[in-house]
Parts: structure tokens; C-alpha cells; sequence
């Protein structure tokens, strides 16, 4: 009894003192766990309205086991692109199979092509979990319906037939356009590059209800898009906090991509970063000079590039396979996954090794690049909330496409990857709202020249296109 009564006093002495019990009350605490952290990443999906390459075997996408999570609200930064061509295309949810959870890739300040709008991808509930379904772009002129068809023939001419006559050509590859009832195909065709112009070409996009035939179009070159935000992980406990944000200030160098981008066709994505293992051939995530080998998919990004280097460097292509090799075998020279890891292995490395580590950067050093073709300004107070209306409209826009896509959608399980039957045999025509992300009508005002002129043999099987009778149209929605 007498030594509680001690104990308990010297308690209450050294309380009266200001000695602490426990430890030192002034000490600093360890920093919280990475883990728990939301984290940058150097690696990941490119944001699919930034970039795309061109499935040629219009496969279902692909099926992920878990519901995403609710979208994250963005903060971007005060600075953007200048110019009206611009406009905010916020972020979504990606599956990757390595941490078997959703990664957040973010949003993108995006020049849109000239004269097109973009209709969102999406999840869709299957029996099997959810299954993405890609996004597109579609003339501005038809933007407030899409044509549903039934599945297409398979490509057998992927690849070019003959040499090209001349170094200024690229290859671009067949495609299937429904005429009279049905498909009719034109050949591929040699195309006369055109300096800071990339060529998307004609090829169709599976979805719930049907392909839609996306018409071919002029885009911008990579670095001249716009900006691309790096991806982030979430943990858990903040996205599933109501109304939690996130303040976006990391991008990707999309001028230091020519090593390191990938293609995850089944997808309809690029993958940027550290995908140089086998494991990746696997699952389908490819180096972006593989399209030539497999003839699956086409990167017009790719073909633009080897025609532009092409003039400095005739060995070029042979240089990407090199430089892929050289990492492939040896993962000191693979770039870091994370932006901090990547931070860590920049001190102290010279100029030229830092280049081919480093894939992100802040943004403010992005914008301090006097070689960037992008001026930047600040978001005026008045236009911050009509950012927020952006974002919300986009995420409005998509869940509107994933309703009207299910409506007339029988089929309960998703496709196998090599399932090409969809429940149509005639086109549908589908009346659907404005999309928020759309490109400028008119050229005099933004752009100092117009792109260039579509190609003769598009024009030949367009021109036979729209002939087709008012009987071959289908039903209106």
C-alpha cells in the first residue's frame, strides 16, 4: 500500500515539474510511411485524349476485377496553356494488375485536334467484374450522334505490300467502311508525311452497342498537345474520403519519351516508364516499335517519328531497338517508377545521364523550358470555377455515354478478347449530348495555318460513303 502511494506521488511531482512521462513532448515524430501517402509516378497509362494508338483487331477492352473508385477531384495549377485550343480534360481510374488495385491517371490540358470533340471512355459492369471501354474523337460536325455498326471484317493488310517510292512516305493501313449494306475495304496507302502534323488513320472502336468508325484526322505532334500529368497511386483512406482532392503539379516530359513509351493495344493506351520486363509482353503491354512485328495495332506516333528523326538519324529505328535492349538486359539503366525515387537518382548525375532518367518534372520547370513550342499563363480567379463546371461536365458526359451505351445492350458477359460478334447486323444512329471537350470551328483566330488537306484515297471511299441510300442509314435513337 505504501509503495501505490509513493509511485503515485512521485507521479504527481514530476506532472507539476512539466516533466514529461513518456518521452520528450518537443520530439519530432517519425515521418508517415510512403505507403500511406498518395505517390507521383514515373510510369503508367499516357491520359487516352492525349495520345491513343490504333487497335486493328477492334478487340473488346480489357476486364478488371474490382469496381473503380469514385473519381478524384483535381486541382490543377494556376498556370496553363495559353490559347483557346486548350480545354481541361480531367482524370480516371486505371486498373494495374501489379498492385491488382486502381491507379489515377490524371488529368491533361489537351489542344484538341482540329475540329473534333472527344467522347470519354468508361468502366462497364460484366458478369466477369469491369470492363473499360476507350474513348474517342469524332468530328465536330457529327458530334451529337454516333453510328453503332456491326463488327467489322478483320485486317489482312496491316503491313505495306511494297518499299515506299520515296523517305517523305508513311505507311498507313487498311481499312473496312460500311457501303450499301456492307463492308467495303480500301487498300492501304502511302501518305506524304507533313512536318508537326500526325496522321491518325480511319480504324473502328468496340463498345457495348457496336463499333463506331472513327474517321481518320490530323493531330497534333506529342510535345505540342498540350500537358500531360503524371499518374498517382492513392491508398486507400483518402479516396474514400467525401469531397477529398488532390492539387496536380508533376508532368511527364513527353519530349524525353522516345525511349521509354510502350502500347497496351487491347487497352487502347500507351504506357510511358518502366515496362522493360518480359512479364509485360505477357500481359500485352508492348515497346511502341512492336506494331511492325505483331501487325495488331498501328502507332501512328511512332511512324510520325521515324520520318522526322529519319533526316538526322537513318538509323533511328534501329536505335530505339537498341536503346530498348540495352534496358531490357540491364535495369540500372531503367528509368525510376516513382517521382521520389526518381528525384533521389538524379543527384549528382550529369546533364546527359539525367535525360535518360528522368520522365517527370515539376511544372514550373516544364513552363522555364525555352524549348518547349507551349506558352503559358495564369488561370484568371473568374476561370478556376469554370474548370470545376469542366470537370464535372466531362465526368457527367462519360456516366451519360455508359447509360445510353447500356440501353440497347443485351449481352450480359463480356466478349472474350477474341469474340467478334456484337447483336447487330445494321447500323444505329444515337442522338447524344454536346460533348464538353471540343475542338474550335474556326482556324483564323488560333491557329496560324491550317492542317493539311485529308488524303486522295480517304477521300475516294468517303466520296462512295456518303452515297449510301436512306434505307442502309438504320433507326434514329
Amino acid at each position: 500500500m505504501k509503495m501505490k502511494t509513493v509511485v503515485l506521488l512521485m507521479a504527481v511531482l514530476l506532472t507539476l515539474a512539466g516533466w514529461p512521462l513518456y518521452g520528450n513532448a518537443e520530439e519530432t515524430p517519425p515521418p508517415i510511411p510512403a505507403e500511406e501517402q498518395p505517390e507521383v509516378l514515373t510510369r503508367g497509362p499516357v491520359h487516352e485524349a492525349f495520345a491513343e494508338p490504333v487497335d486493328l483487331q477492334f478487340q473488346p477492352g480489357l476486364v478488371a476485377p474490382a469496381q473503380p473508385p469514385v473519381n478524384i477531384i483535381e486541382n490543377p495549377p494556376t498556370d496553363r496553356p495559353v490559347g483557346t485550343q486548350f480545354v481541361w480534360v480531367p482524370g480516371y481510374w486505371a486498373w494495374d494488375s501489379e498492385r491488382n488495385g486502381y491507379i489515377w491517371v490524371s488529368g491533361c490540358w489537351r489542344a484538341t485536334p482540329p475540329n473534333m470533340s472527344w467522347v470519354s471512355g468508361y468502366w462497364a459492369k460484366v458478369v466477369q467484374g469491369w470492363q473499360w471501354v476507350p474513348g474517342f474523337w469524332i468530328p465536330v460536325t457529327n458530334a451529337e450522334q454516333v453510328e453503332y455498326l456491326p463488327a467489322p471484317p478483320a485486317i489482312e493488310e496491316a503491313q505495306p505490300p511494297v518499299a515506299p517510292l520515296d523517305s517523305d512516305n508513311i505507311w498507313v493501313p487498311s481499312c473496312w467502311y460500311w457501303y450499301q449494306g456492307q463492308y467495303i475495304q480500301r487498300p492501304g496507302y502511302w501518305l506524304k508525311a507533313k512536318s508537326n502534323w500526325v496522321w491518325m488513320p480511319s480504324h473502328y472502336v468496340w463498345t457495348p452497342r457496336g463499333y463506331v468508325f472513327v474517321k481518320g484526322y490530323w493531330d497534333y505532334v506529342l510535345d505540342s498537345r498540350g500537358v500531360l500529368f503524371s499518374p498517382v497511386y492513392f491508398p486507400r483512406k483518402f479516396y474514400e474520403k467525401p469531397g477529398f482532392s488532390y492539387s496536380l503539379s508533376i508532368v511527364v516530359d513527353t519530349g524525353n519519351l522516345q525511349f521509354s513509351l510502350f502500347t497496351y493495344p487491347r487497352y487502347g493506351h500507351y504506357y510511358f516508364g518502366d515496362y522493360y520486363d518480359d512479364s509485360y509482353v505477357s500481359i500485352g503491354i508492348y515497346p511502341w516499335f512492336e506494331f511492325e512485328r505483331y501487325h495488331t495495332w498501328y502507332d501512328p506516333i511512332y511512324e510520325y517519328n521515324r520520318w522526322h528523326f529519319h533526316k538526322t538519324d537513318p538509323g533511328w529505328d534501329k536505335h530505339e531497338r537498341d536503346e530498348y535492349n540495352r534496358r531490357r538486359a540491364d535495369k540500372s539503366l531503367r528509368p525510376p517508377r516513382t517521382y521520389n525515387a526518381m528525384k533521389n537518382r538524379l543527384v549528382g548525375l550529369p546533364e546527359p545521364q539525367r535525360r535518360s532518367f528522368q520522365t517527370a518534372k515539376p511544372l514550373s520547370v516544364f513552363i522555364a523550358d525555352k524549348k518547349s513550342p507551349l506558352k503559358f499563363g495564369n488561370v484568371k480567379p473568374n476561370a478556376k470555377e469554370k474548370l470545376s463546371r469542366q470537370s464535372t461536365n466531362v465526368q457527367k458526359f462519360r456516366e451519360d455515354r455508359r447509360r445510353w451505351e447500356s440501353q440497347a445492350n443485351k449481352q450480359k458477359t463480356a466478349p472474350s478478347s477474341g469474340e467478334r460478334k456484337v447483336p447487330r447486323t445494321q447500323p444505329e444512329r444515337v442522338k447524344i449530348p454536346a460533348s464538353p471537350v471540343t475542338g474550335e470551328r474556326h482556324w483564323s483566330d488560333i491557329f496560324k495555318k491550317k492542317p493539311p488537306g485529308r488524303p486522295a484515297d480517304e477521300k475516294k471511299t468517303e466520296t462512295k460513303n456518303s452515297r449510301r441510300t436512306k434505307g442502309d442509314r438504320g433507326k434514329n435513337n
